[in-house]
């Protein structure tokens, strides 16, 4: 009879006890949540760039074009337009700083305030596109960066219970570029797979708006499939100190390999995510209570990251063991008895 040397599998990553560690984390370096409760107070308060006149022109310059000057063509159009007018109205170029993958959570990024408790705030409209352009490329730039920091800080106190300033210095600069670098190939790739995609939904489109519809949600749900392996490709940079394309490449093995439970720790972290949002979002925007929401938001998204620190660290653990064995298995000569 033939034998084969087995060990014992080390426990997989588990949910409960990830998060609570994210939270026990946060509790005890409680002072981490300023930074994500400045840049919310600074969405909130601070001045409003605009680019209303900018996205007005284009609008009026817009023409249906007389063989596709149908009925439903044009009110898709005119539903498009009523779209990008309100967008206008709210959307403040400084709210990019709200970056992905990486980046300070903010509930006042998605809320996009018009008012605050004093009045209305500043607002700026910016009417040239390449200063459009240029401040969008900036704030961009210097979100990915102070995102860095935030996720450094978070990693320290989810997995070492402490700040180590002098790591925080020698590390900022090198996951910046990597992190800088991970976000442009998933920009490219989102290009790639957007520009044909849209034509071909425009293209859908006129043949019926149910169809448009419909081509709309498998757009979507290519995005999310895409994307779903790719949701660890940040924390291998801060947890394992690897490059981008190794960081990709164990998330995407990670994954694979734990998607069970991966599966339902990432929809526990937006059943309270989500769930609390509807929360902080009832307050509102002209009142102080508002505060109370922010401070709210600032701990629950700062324990979550620390929670999913927790979780990669466990889950890449188990999965490299596990390959590690399968590999040492393959490799043992086969016994006879």
């Amino acid at each position: 009879m033939d034998k084969i040397e087995s060990k014992i599998m080390p426990a997989p990553p588990n949910t409960i006890s990830s998060l609570r560690a994210g939270f026990d984390a946060v509790a005890n370096q409680i002072a981490i949540i300023l930074i994500p409760i400045t840049i919310d107070l600074f969405f909130w308060l601070g001045p409003h760039l605009r680019v209303k006149s900018l996205v007005n022109g284009f609008i009026n310059s817009l023409n249906i074009p007389a063989e596709i000057n149908t009925t439903q063509s044009t009110e898709v159009i005119a539903s498009s337009k009523e779209i990008l007018q309100t967008a206008a109205e709210q959307f403040n170029l400084l709210s990019l700083l709200r970056t992905i993958p990486v980046g300070i959570p903010s509930l006042m990024a998605g809320r996009l305030p018009l008012q605050t408790p004093g009045g209305a705030p500043a607002f700026f409209d910016i009417s040239n596109p390449f200063i459009v352009i240029g401040i969008v490329v900036g704030m961009i730039i210097i979100g990915l960066v102070i995102g860095c920091l935030y996720y450094i800080l978070v990693g320290q106190i989810a997995l070492q219970g402490k700040i180590d300033f002098k790591k925080i210095i020698k590390d900022w600069s090198w996951s910046s570029v990597q992190v800088l670098s991970l976000a442009l190939a998933l920009l490219l790739i989102f290009i790639l797979i957007s520009i044909p995609s849209s034509c071909a939904i425009s293209a859908i489109t006129f043949f019926g708006l149910p169809l448009g519809q419909f081509a709309i949600f498998l757009y979507i749900g290519l995005l999310f499939w895409l994307a779903f392996p790719l949701l660890f490709s940040a924390h291998g940079i801060f947890v394992n100190h690897n490059n981008a394309l190794v960081s990709v490449q164990r998330s995407m093995m990670l994954i694979r390999m734990t998607l069970p439970s991966t599966s339902v720790f990432i929809l526990s972290i937006l059943v309270i995510s989500e769930g609390l949002d509807i929360l902080w979002r009832v307050p509102e925007e002209t009142s102080w209570l508002t505060m109370v929401a922010v401070g709210g938001h600032a701990f629950i998204t700062s324990a979550l990251l620390a929670a999913s620190f927790v979780y990669y660290r466990d889950a890449d653990h188990w999965t490299q063991e596990t390959l590690r064995m399968l590999k040492s298995q393959q490799k043992l000569p086969l016994k006879s008895t």
